[in-house]
């Protein structure tokens, strides 16, 4: 009979091949404020040194269910020709705790008098992959699996790059965050266990209603190979360039809503709430999403045009 410490190996492997193949790069409600999670060429976009700060609790009430810390960074150089920035996302679920950190690298082609731009951006980084295997139960303490103690933990150097087409009320952009197939742990057993490609297409168009109320629907469409199309479409409404409230649908995932509030033309506070509408619904339906988004702002261009994305 299989005992518990193998179970939980299988089980560890198991959620670390999830992380990596369905949830490899971090699932974000609020991608639509902060592409730069997942695309290089994104930085320096708002016009200011933007830091983003974003928590995210996933499946809540399922013990080792993930848990995603995010810092992001960027900002324009060189006559805003030029954007850089730097991602730290720490992403935990089960015994596997995962920090990425990189950093971003845009060229910035000013298109046309309404400052349109056509953004080219590259990242380079590691991820910092570590598993607590000790903080498992186990009622075995000389099954092989724990006297060996196989190193499942490893650095990865990994690259990216993107492309990012924006104007004041529209944007689009075209990602793999990281290309390099990684191998996720040192041990023989399980070489076949790599990092998979993923490309992501995001885009959004803001119209404007009326003197109050401006409405912006967006999509995002990831894709992995040997894995469904994911599909996420999301709608929201802007009232008096202050409040944002959204619905998101994730296709055969989840279902939800947001809303963020911009204090001032520099902070901006959001909460997103997703509901699971899968068979996962019965046991753990939840997810819970903070934002919080502040920008340096140095000029008056900048203070006097809203951003919406």
């Amino acid at each position: 009979m299989i005992n518990k410490s193998k179970i939980a190996v299988l089980i560890a492997t198991a959620c670390l091949s999830l992380s990596l193949s369905a949830q490899q790069e971090v699932q974000n409600s609020f991608y639509m404020f902060n592409s730069s999670i997942l695309n290089p060429a994104y930085a320096g976009s708002r016009d200011a040194l933007s830091v983003v700060l974003d928590a995210r609790s996933q499946w809540t009430g399922w013990k080792g269910a993930p848990k995603t810390n995010s810092f992001i960074m960027h900002t324009p150089l060189m006559n805003e020709s030029i954007g850089v920035g730097i991602n730290v996302v720490n992403d935990i679920i089960g015994p596997t705790n995962k920090t990425a950190v990189f950093a971003d690298f845009a060229y910035r082609i000013k298109l046309n008098k309404g400052n349109d731009r056509l953004c080219f951006g590259i990242r380079a980084g590691a991820d910092l992959i570590r598993n607590n295997l000790h903080g498992l139960a186990v009622n075995d303490e000389t099954d092989p699996l724990v006297v060996n103690n196989p190193n499942f933990n490893t650095n990865a150097f990994n690259t990216g790059a993107g492309v990012y087409y924006y104007g004041k009320r529209f944007f689009v952009g075209l990602t793999a965050p990281k290309i390099i197939p990684n191998k996720l742990s040192n041990d023989a057993n399980f070489s076949a266990s790599k990092q998979v490609l993923h490309y992501y297409f995001i885009s959004g168009y803001v119209f404007k209603l009326n003197s109050l109320w401006d409405l912006k629907p967006g999509c995002a469409l990831k894709y992995t190979p040997n894995a469904p199309v994911s599909i996420d479409a999301n709608l929201s409404a802007l009232f008096n360039e202050k409040m944002w409230f959204g619905v998101m649908y994730r296709h055969g995932s989840a279902a939800g809503a947001n809303i963020a509030y911009n204090f001032t033309k520099q902070l901006r506070v959001g909460y997103a709430y997703d509901y699971s509408i899968n068979n996962m619904g019965k046991y753990s339906p939840s997810t819970h999403e903070v934002i919080i988004g502040f920008d340096f702002l140095s000029n008056q261009k900048a203070l006097k045009s809203p951003r919406y994305f």
